[in-house]
């Protein structure tokens, strides 16, 4: 009887060891914005046409200049996904435009809205091989909201930057953190990680330290503070590249969501065209 419970005691203290290797990381994500390098262009056919780019001020844009997000990192041993909320960019996309009608006051057009929302059909995630240090850039081409095909990119870690470490420690979301700091070109960064989660892991490619993860990172143009981690079981599956995917280029992969999105637009276009009235 005293074996029997002495074994049920290993197995079940390998069987907590074993969650501890997988969980998850919410990061809040601050991104600062230089509104006066921002430029408008006009591209047809995936070319910029001529005339004189205009900044977003120029063009009476009212945007803000510092964008937060929230990024989600799901980890396993071996792999993770990242999937980011929030942004500009997350809500509905909307056309308008204003005309003047003959004799008249201008007039706005528009379609698309809570109920119409107009998206593109595609779709971008992020997995990172963590053992073999790649990221897999993953397009999805949508249909009526059924994936048609997916294809996926592989790229390398940045070689790292070299740290420079400190004595200094603070705790972030549970775990004591070590500072260091670090430059990559022209960009410094603040970093504090922690060595008491099971993977090593960056926010930031280029900024790596040789074992742990960075739980907080900030420069002068983005930011990334963690506000949760939790350690807990996770499927394989849910950190897996889609078993359909088709491996291209980075070079691929660009071309191929470019010609998504500018079928996209001409599409959008022709249909504000066809409800806007004739002069």
């Amino acid at each position: 009887m005293k074996t029997m419970f002495v074994a049920f005691l290993l197995a079940s203290g390998a069987g907590v060891q074993a969650q501890t290797t997988s969980g998850t990381i919410e990061y809040e994500v601050t991104s600062r914005i230089d509104l006066s390098e921002m430029r408008i262009v006009r591209m047809e056919n995936g070319v910029r046409t001529s005339g004189t780019a205009a900044t977003m001020g120029e063009r009476g844009m009212d945007l803000p200049d510092v964008i937060t997000t929230k990024q989600v990192i799901t980890f396993t041993g071996s792999m993770a996904k990242v999937e980011t909320e929030g942004g500009p960019m997350g809500g509905p996309m909307m056309f308008s435009a204003s005309r003047a009608e003959r004799g008249g006051a201008p007039v706005t057009r528009s379609f698309g809205g809570p109920s119409s929302a107009l998206r593109p059909p595609l779709s971008n995630s992020m997995y990172i091989d963590l053992e073999r240090k790649k990221y897999l850039n993953v397009l999805k081409e949508k249909q009526d909201s059924v994936v048609k095909t997916v294809w996926f990119s592989e790229e390398d870690y940045k070689p790292a930057a070299r740290l420079k470490t400190s004595s200094k420690t603070k705790v972030i979301a549970g775990y004591t953190c070590h500072k260091a700091t670090a430059k990559m070109g022209e960009e410094s960064f603040v970093i504090w990680y922690t060595t008491d989660l099971p993977v090593t892991f960056s926010p930031v490619n280029g900024v790596l330290p040789e074992k742990g993860v960075i739980l907080s990172i900030e420069s002068s143009r983005r930011s990334y503070v963690a506000r949760n981690v939790s350690l807990k079981p996770v499927n394989d599956a849910d950190v897996s590249l889609p078993a359909d995917a088709q491996k291209v280029s980075s070079e691929e992969l660009k071309e191929k969501r470019r010609q998504i999105m500018e079928r996209f637009q001409n599409e959008q276009l022709e249909k504000f065209r066809s409800m806007t009235p004739a002069e």
